[in-house]
C-alpha cells in the first residue's frame, strides 16, 4: 500500500513538525481520545457493515445525494475535507463520484486506512487523524467542507462548526449534519438512557444489547404493524434501530438488519458527546462566514442541514 502522503502541501508548516506518519494515514492527535470506547469499538466490531460495497446496497449514497442535495456532478474533480470519517463509508463513496478527499477523524484511523487502501493508493484519499477542533491544514484550501453524522459528537457543535468553515474556500461547498434540536428528537429512548449507558463499561453495554437484539426487532416489528401510532410507540420506548422498513435495506435478511440495529444502537447509547446542532446558533456562525454561495438551512424532526445551494 502507497503510504506516502499526497497532499502535504494543504498542512500548514508548522504544523507538519508534529505529525506521525503512520501505516497509510497521517497522525497530528493522540491514538486514544474521547472516541475510544465507543466508535471504536464500532470499528472493531463492524469494521465494513456501512460500505455500499460490503452490504451491497446503495444505502450510503442515497443518503450523501438527498441530503446534500447536490448532482453527481458536484463532486467531480473537488478535493473535499471530510471532517470525521469513522471507518470510511461516506469516504468511499465521495472518491467513487469523483472527488480527492482528505479524511480526518480524532483516533483509531487504522481501519479507515486499511478499508479505503484502494482509494489511497490511487491518490484518491488521503486520511488524517487529528481533532477537528484543531485541524492542521491551511485556511480556505478546499473545495467542499463536510461533515456528515459527527458534529453533534465534538465537545462543542458551535466551535466546531465555526471552525472547519475556515478551511473552504469562499465560493466553495458546504454541507454539515446533524441531529435535529427538536423535541420529537430528543424525547426518546435513546436521550432517557443515555446519561446512564454511557457512564457503563463499552463491552457491557455492547453485550446487553447484543443479547437482547433479537426480541427487541421482534418487538419493534410488531409495533410496526400498527401505523404511526406504532412507529411513535417505537420511536419512543424500544432501545433498538429497526430498519426494516428501510427501501434500500429492502432485499437484506433478518439477520442483517439485526446486525445493523446492534451497531447503530450502541453508536445511539455510548459516545461521551451526543449535542444537537442548534439551528439558531449556526445561522449566526455562517452569517460570520462571508461564503459567496447562498447557504440552505434545513430542520425536520429528525436531522438538521446546512449545504450550500
Amino acid at each position: 500500500m502507497n503510504t506516502q502522503p499526497n497532499y502535504i502541501d494543504l498542512i500548514e508548516d508548522t504544523k507538519l513538525k508534529s505529525a506521525r506518519q503512520c501505516d497509510g494515514y497521517i497522525a497530528f492527535s493522540p491514538d486514544i481520545s474521547v472516541s475510544t470506547g465507543n466508535f471504536s469499538k464500532l470499528r472493531d466490531e463492524f469494521p465494513t457493515i456501512q460500505f455500499d460495497s460490503s452490504n451491497e446496497t446503495e444505502e450510503r449514497s442515497s443518503i450523501i445525494l438527498e441530503r446534500t442535495g447536490w448532482e453527481k456532478e458536484d463532486f467531480q474533480g473537488k478535493l473535499i475535507l471530510e471532517c470525521g470519517c469513522g471507518a470510511g463509508p461516506d469516504t468511499e463513496i465521495l472518491c467513487a463520484l469523483g472527488a480527492k478527499v482528505v479524511s480526518v477523524d480524532l483516533a483509531g484511523l487504522n481501519v479507515a486506512a486499511n478499508n479505503l487502501q484502494q482509494q489511497i493508493t490511487e491518490g484518491k484519499a488521503y486520511i488524517v487523524q487529528a481533532d477537528l477542533a484543531d485541524l492542521p491544514f491551511k485556511n480556505k484550501v478546499f473545495d467542499i467542507v463536510f461533515c456528515h453524522r459527527v458534529i453533534m459528537h465534538t465537545p462543542n457543535p458551535e466551535h466546531t462548526l465555526r471552525e472547519i468553515l475556515k478551511y473552504v474556500s469562499d465560493d466553495g461547498l458546504i454541507f454539515v449534519h446533524s441531529y435535529a434540536d427538536t423535541f420529537f428528537q430528543v424525547f426518546r429512548w435513546k436521550y432517557f438512557l443515555l446519561p446512564i449507558t454511557r457512564r457503563l463499561e463499552p463491552n457491557f453495554v455492547f453485550n446487553t444489547i447484543k443479547r437482547n437484539a433479537k426480541w427487541l426487532f421482534k418487538v419493534s416489528k410488531f409495533l410496526f404493524k400498527f401505523g404511526k401510532v406504532g412507529s411513535y410507540l417505537n420511536w419512543v420506548f424500544v432501545p433498538f434501530y429497526n430498519y426494516s422498513r428501510k427501501n434500500t435495506f429492502g432485499s437484506k435478511t433478518e439477520e442483517f438488519l439485526i446486525e445493523y440495529g446492534i451497531h447503530d444502537t450502541f453508536d445511539a447509547l455510548t459516545p461521551k458527546y451526543d449535542k444537537p446542532l442548534k439551528l439558531r446558533k449556526a445561522k449566526k456562525i455562517l452569517s460570520e462566514r462571508h461564503l459567496k454561495r447562498p447557504i440552505n438551512f434545513y430542520q425536520d424532526r429528525y436531522v438538521t442541514l446546512i449545504k450550500t445551494k
